[in-house]
């Protein structure tokens, strides 16, 4: 693998655009970024995507798919994935019946290594990516994380932790970058913010928002040098929602708040 930027966005954060897929693009390599996270694109083949992005001097740094049609063609997204240059394929969930019980969690373990080890064949992994969820406790005193953590198979399976969704798990966000140190490559990136309207002030009424790096309440400067000790490649910023601002405002904020962090420095 080469080295990739160390600096990427996922393209779900500037969905709500109307531009067409190669405009986004062009406006996010005009903001400065040089990575994607992405996947199959439509209306392009794997081939046509690549040459789009060599086009523009951009690159991929992770997958992106479901575990449902990677389980149905793994060979399909290995094929494309070692023409990006990429190792890794992101699943942003477990299937939602596994998400109910702490029995789902063993069984989504199981269904995540299966499709894990046949990429494994191909020198590729699956990630997963946290969200809240995974913190609820159950009877035995384990988080859906810590089984998740305990029963997936490190050959086949990393870690693709997201900085909010640890906050809003009430997870300690440090103590899981290291405790994946070895078992993921990237980590997506967005803050954690109290929202600042005054009427939201009742007892278990505040409003919690994603927002954009430097704009709410995380420790950067001790995530990121966390994460580098631990060997992410990539930090891939991700903003589920800007709440009516201009998506790429908002990515170009992130994107300079992780320059002046002192990521990408040419």
């Amino acid at each position: 693998m080469q080295s990739k930027r160390q600096i990427s966005i996922i393209l779900f954060t500037v969905r709500s655009s109307p531009l067409s897929y190669p405009e986004k693009l062009k406006k996010l390599r005009d903001i400065g970024y040089r990575s994607i996270q992405g996947g199959f694109a439509a209306d392009l083949t794997p081939a046509d995507h690549k040459a789009l992005l060599d086009s523009l001097g951009m690159e991929m740094s992770c997958f992106s798919g479901s575990l449902e049609d990677i389980q149905r063609s793994p060979g399909r997204y290995a094929e494309a994935m070692r023409l990006m240059n990429c190792d890794e394929v992101m699943i942003g969930t477990m299937p939602t019946d596994c998400r109910e019980d702490m029995d789902g969690y063993y069984r989504a373990a199981e269904l995540i290594n299966a499709t894990g080890r046949e990429l494994a064949k191909e020198g590729m992994y699956i990630a997963y990516h946290n969200h809240a969820q995974e913190f609820r406790r159950f009877k035995n005193g384990k988080t859906g994380m810590d089984i998740l953590y305990e029963n997936f198979d490190p050959a086949a399976v990393h870690f693709l932790p997201d900085t909010h969704w640890l906050q809003a798990g009430g997870a300690d966000i440090l103590q899981w970058l290291r405790k994946c140190e070895g078992r993921m490559q990237y980590l997506h990136v967005k803050d954690y913010r109290i929202a600042p309207a005054n009427y939201e002030t009742g007892i278990g009424d505040t409003q919690k928002q994603f927002a954009e790096i430097g704009a709410g309440n995380l420790a950067w400067r001790e995530i990121i040098d966390t994460a580098l000790a631990c060997g992410v490649k990539s930090f891939i910023v991700e903003q589920d929602s800007t709440y009516g601002r201009d998506p790429f405002k908002s990515a170009a904020q992130s994107f300079q708040a992780l320059r002046e962090l002192g990521l990408d420095k040419e």
